[in-house]
């Protein structure tokens, strides 16, 4: 089986994954930051068909670029309200510069996905609405703000609740499978196992669990 997986960085230093995990030409994206041009050119030139999009949380670095993408977009709809309203983050983060309507457009609940192949975790903490999709058959997990390399998510954010993060470490992440890659919203990926062993914010809260 050959799986296809291509990252697009974006300038908010967001990762946008386009995936083809079912070994043809139908791809998924994983997050859209707010300039989708090189991920939507890379489908176009390689004639892909896109089955949608999967937010991994609402933050406007990873939802941003629903403006700009014609398809069925999934999230946890406890996040739609930030997916929706992003004003007040970019003016948090970049000032007044950019003025940006609400979004109006479709947002299906990750419920309604139509892939039983993808599992969907519930991981609040960095939002209330968070969460991480897994394809078990490819060994992939995206996990958006939730577990990095070598970090996690900010919990001082709208919605964020450090209490709810260290549930989720607990409860989410400790459980997945230690052999699965983790692609996260940001910055390089990494085994599951080599970041249990070696992020520090991970051991520390695995840690505190057992003290």
């Amino acid at each position: 089986m050959t799986i296809k997986l291509n990252t697009f960085t974006s300038f908010t230093t967001s990762n946008c994954y386009v995936l083809q995990p079912f070994d043809n030409e139908v791809c998924i994206f994983i997050d859209l930051p707010p300039d989708l041009d090189d991920a939507l050119k890379y489908v176009e030139e390689n004639n892909l068909t896109i089955a949608g999009a999967l937010i991994t949380h609402g933050h406007y670095d990873h939802s941003l670029g629903l403006r700009d993408f014609n398809y069925k977009s999934y999230i946890n709809l406890d996040d739609q309200f930030l997916a929706r309203n992003p004003q007040e983050q970019i003016k948090a983060f970049m000032g007044n510069a950019y003025d940006v309507e609400e979004y109006e457009g479709e947002l299906r609940s990750f419920e309604e996905i139509p892939y039983d192949s993808i599992k969907v975790y519930k991981n609040p903490g960095h939002t209330k609405g968070s969460v991480s999709y897994e394809f078990p058959n490819i060994g992939l997990i995206f996990t958006g703000d939730f577990v990095f390399k070598d970090g996690i998510g900010r919990t001082d954010l709208y919605s964020g609740s450090i209490d709810e993060m260290k549930h989720s470490i607990d409860h989410v992440f400790s459980n997945f499978n230690e052999d699965f890659e983790i692609l996260p919203g940001h910055g390089p990926s990494g085994k599951v196992k080599s970041i249990k062993e070696n992020n520090e914010y991970i051991k520390v809260m695995l840690n505190d669990r057992t003290s």
